[in-house]
């Protein structure tokens, strides 16, 4: 989930380019910067700690509906005003076949009617039971306090922490393999773990303490192929995105989907997940030096 250097980069090109209001849908922003959905949230936490966003409100791009109650029942339950409304909204929603799509622009060109009045009015008209109601497409607004943006040096500082995070997660792992395979009371190392020093040192019914210390079995130490085999792989990739970023050709090959790999198919590519059973800095280590120009 760590993101590229030159993805963050993107993103921030993004922003800076954006406005004084920056619109986005999450998936569309997550392709276009290939940044997995769940850590491009939290790279927007991040610069809105560092001042250059801030979340204004967010909205569904796409309404439409069905009447369960005809029109002319619906109109005829309201006063003049909000019914006169309600007639524009309709008329803004042309209908195919059974369902009706809201057209908000052509609300506000035809009528200056508000997308919010409007989708407040179809939100209600749903709670009633009168219409069914779908929204798709939800768009984040965020306001952007700082176009000043150093690219180079904040994506150089918010690599570093999605790294100081990556490697504070593995150490985690770790940790918790280690404690698998401990050697003194199960108990005892739990207590510890969570501050607790005043527990005894042998509870007496774990497995430890039973004898029965747990030996993980041995890693495959399968070898990795040799150059030409790499690039049997990884070429048909580079020939598809244009790009050779040792970490893009690595996630590749040990079978982890990015947006990028996603939107071309690239599970059909025989490479797709040939390492997956490789220890992933091994992997990164022989791409890079296969491709050093882009490392």
């Amino acid at each position: 989930d760590t993101p590229d250097r030159d993805a963050i980069a993107h993103l921030l090109d993004i922003v800076r380019q954006s406005g004084a209001e920056w619109e986005f849908s999450l998936l569309r922003l997550s392709n276009e910067t290939n940044i997995r959905q769940l850590p491009l949230k939290t790279l927007l936490v991040y610069l809105e700690m560092a001042g250059v966003i801030a979340p204004a409100y967010s909205y569904f791009a796409e309404y439409r509906f069905r009447f369960v109650l005809e029109k002319q029942a619906i109109l005829a339950r309201f006063n003049s005003e909000r019914r006169q409304f309600l007639e524009q909204v309709f008329a803004c929603a042309p209908q195919a076949r059974t369902w009706c799509t809201m057209d908000f622009e052509a609300l506000w060109q035809g009528y200056q009617g508000e997308r919010q009045r409007a989708a407040a009015a179809l939100d209600y008209l749903q709670q009633q039971g009168w219409i069914e109601l779908e929204s798709k497409q939800m768009t984040e607004v965020y306001r952007v306090l700082s176009q000043q943006i150093d690219t180079a040096t904040l994506a150089e500082e918010l690599h570093g922490l999605f790294e100081k995070k990556e490697q504070s997660e593995l150490a985690r792992l770790q940790a918790l393999l280690a404690f698998f395979t401990s050697t003194t009371c199960l108990s005892h190392e739990l207590a510890r773990y969570f501050a607790d020093d005043a527990a005894p040192e042998r509870c007496g019914h774990c497995s430890v303490c039973r004898g029965e210390i747990a030996v993980l079995p041995p890693l495959p130490s399968p070898g990795l192929p040799n150059e030409h085999g790499l690039r049997a792989w990884c070429d048909p990739l580079i020939a598809l995105c244009h790009q050779r970023h040792p970490r893009i050709l690595t996630r590749f090959l040990c079978g982890i989907a990015t947006p990028l790999t996603t939107r071309l198919k690239a599970r059909d590519l025989a490479g797709f997940g040939q390492l997956a059973d490789h220890p992933f800095a091994e992997v990164l280590a022989a791409v890079s030096a296969l491709y050093p120009a882009e490392s």
